[in-house]
């Protein structure tokens, strides 16, 4: 499913995205993948609340970095380089974050992620919900966005009783 799910979206970014004005999006790419790293960096040895399955393709390594490095990366792009100028922003934000967890919930279904320490898909779906809106606050306001993404992370930090 990861492989299948990567080249989906490398297709649509091909067909749906500004992929050509790749760079003016790099920003929010990078900042999903440091953010989703650095949760990687966290819950390394065993503080996990949501883990990717190895597949007899990928190792769990490379299940996390493809998401990380590719997944993440393009979703922002196709989300930003879509993103309404005007009119229909909460509708497109709902399509975006019931999507986004649609794909976690048939995932789920299948076994390629797991949940632990208390994350189920009730906190995912609550956390796409804020992760959609960081990403664009992040494209619109870098100095707003970044102190906020460190509040919201310890926050969860301590919610889940990592610290």
């Amino acid at each position: 499913m990861n492989i299948v799910l990567a080249t989906a979206l490398i297709i649509a970014v091909f067909l749906k995205s500004d992929w050509k004005n790749w760079e003016h999006y790099y920003p929010e790419m990078l900042y999903i993948a440091l953010a989703a790293s650095v949760y990687e960096l966290i819950g390394y040895k065993a503080f996990h609340l949501w883990e990717f399955k190895e597949t007899a393709l990928l190792s769990k390594f490379n299940v996390h970095l493809l998401h990380n490095l590719v997944v993440n990366p393009i979703v922002v792009l196709l989300y930003l380089s879509n993103y309404p100028i005007q009119g229909k922003k909460l509708l497109y934000n709902l399509k975006w974050i019931l999507g986004f967890w649609t794909v976690e919930w048939f995932a789920s279904i299948l076994h390629v992620i797991s949940y632990h320490n208390g994350w189920n898909l009730v906190w995912s779906l609550l956390f796409i919900m804020v992760m959609f809106p960081m990403v664009r606050l992040h494209h619109t306001n870098k100095s707003l966005a970044l102190p906020l993404s460190v509040v919201i992370s310890i926050m969860l930090l301590l919610l889940f009783g990592y610290i």
